[in-house]
Parts: C-alpha cells; sequence; structure tokens
C-alpha cells in the first residue's frame, strides 16, 4: 500500500471519524458550507478509496461535510514540494524576518514535517531564509511572486 494514499481518515474521539480529501482546482468558493448534493459526490468519490485502508469504515454513518482550503505548492521537476520561507513582503511587513511560512506538505506532510519544522526554526532564529533548501523557496520564482515586487 503507498504511503502517500489518495485519501486519509483522521480519528476525532471514539465515535467519530473524519475522511478526505476531494479537489476542486477552479473552484472559486470559501464557504466551509456543502450542499446535500456536493457531500453526496465527495461521499461517493470517498468511500470506495478510504474502505481500501479501513474496510470498516463502509458501517459508519454519515453525519455531513464540510469544505476547506488547503495551500498546495506548484508541481515541478521534483513533484509537489512544500513551500517555505520569511514573507514579511507578501504581507507588507516592514521587518526583517518576522513573518514565516511553512506549507503545502500535502499527504507527505507525515513523512516530512519533523524535518521541515526543524528547518524552518533554524531560519527563523538565525533570521536567514538561506538555512532552507532552495527548492523550498522555489516559490519566490513563480509570476505571480515577481509581480508584486
Amino acid at each position: 500500500m503507498e504511503i502517500a494514499h489518495p485519501s486519509w481518515l483522521a480519528v476525532q474521539g471514539p465515535r467519530n471519524l473524519v475522511m478526505g480529501s476531494t479537489w476542486d482546482w477552479k473552484s472559486r468558493n470559501c464557504s466551509s458550507e456543502v450542499c446535500v448534493d456536493e457531500a453526496s459526490k465527495a461521499l461517493e468519490e470517498l468511500l470506495p478509496k478510504t474502505s481500501i485502508v479501513y474496510p470498516g469504515i463502509k458501517k459508519w454513518a454519515f453525519n455531513g461535510a464540510k469544505a476547506d482550503l488547503r495551500t498546495m505548492p506548484p508541481l515541478t521537476s521534483l513533484g509537489s514540494v512544500p513551500i517555505s520561507g520569511c514573507v514579511d513582503d507578501a504581507v507588507g511587513g516592514k521587518s526583517s524576518c518576522k513573518y514565516w511560512l511553512l506549507g503545502g506538505l500535502g499527504s507527505r506532510g507525515l513523512l516530512y514535517h519533523g524535518w521541515l519544522g526543524k528547518l524552518i526554526a533554524q531560519a527563523v532564529i538565525s533570521c536567514n531564509e538561506n538555512v532552507l533548501s532552495p527548492e523550498l523557496t522555489s516559490w519566490r520564482k513563480l509570476e505571480f511572486m515577481s509581480s508584486r515586487n
């Protein structure tokens, strides 16, 4: 079985599970509310994938659906590499290295969160973005960022 499986399960107490996720790349809807039709489609899509990991989920009652947004890094020759770095310029800060970002971990965040957390902590403490691997700050070269400067 893949470590980066096409679905996930999160235990939320003794009688609740949360599963996800679906993708709607073109949606501009930022609401967490999901209509009944959309919830049914999500369940129809996710249940077969999730039951591979936990077959017993087919017996659980469906209580509803919520929507959320997630940072997705650009797809590169290395895959979807997490994004991190100092974002003072992006948030209009005048400080040097006051605001930092670590996001876009995706499903592989389970594997890399500790290492990436250590790297970003070293960068924050030293106020030095160069501590980070160039791949992690490659988002700065994207067109939308260069147009901000």
